[in-house]
């Protein structure tokens, strides 16, 4: 007989565990996200950005709200709701966030932990005109996004971090 995994979802505070929760959270989800399209340097270079000292900068920052979701006790994804990035073209409203590095690491796929995590999301994001992601074309969660009303614009970028090719979504109130 299994037992349900208790599933939740908190906000990512300052201490030494959950900063080292999410620095292994961010390199295991960045090695299955893009493992396969990344040289070993490309993806070393992208993983030396995040450091316990700028994880706590950024998750002191008063324009970044991180989230972490729990399968049981343990980290099994994370997302970040910002201010920060390059907004989409067809984004003319004022109020907007930013959700971006939104990751479930494989094993927690059907645990419904990525169910959670965008519920939390569209919680925290609910004040806002809207919220848009700059998301990898190949991410297999694009038709998720899609089916929880996030929207391509049709605008391609190369993604701000690494050399590979994005696409814009946003999810309108």
């Amino acid at each position: 007989m299994e037992t349900a995994l208790n599933i939740t979802t908190r906000f990512v505070v300052v201490n030494e565990a959950s900063i080292q929760a999410l620095l292994s959270l961010i390199a295991k989800l960045a090695k299955e996200k893009y493992g396969q399209q990344l040289s070993d340097a490309q993806l070393d270079n992208y993983l030396n950005r995040y450091t316990p000292q700028q994880l706590t900068s950024d998750i002191n920052n008063f324009s970044n709200q991180w989230l972490m979701v729990y399968a049981g006790n343990e980290p099994a994804g994370y997302a970040l709701i910002t201010s920060a990035g390059k907004r989409p073209d067809h984004l003319p409203e004022k109020k907007a966030k930013r959700l971006t590095g939104f990751g479930v690491l494989q094993q927690y796929t059907d645990s419904g932990c990525i169910e959670a995590l965008l519920k939390k999301c569209l919680q925290v994001g609910q004040s806002y005109d809207a919220l848009w992601m700059h998301e990898y074309t190949g991410s297999p969660l694009l038709p998720y996004f899609e089916a929880n009303n996030f929207r391509q614009t049709g605008q391609q970028d190369a993604l701000e971090d690494l050399p590979l090719p994005g696409i814009y979504l946003i999810r309108r109130k």
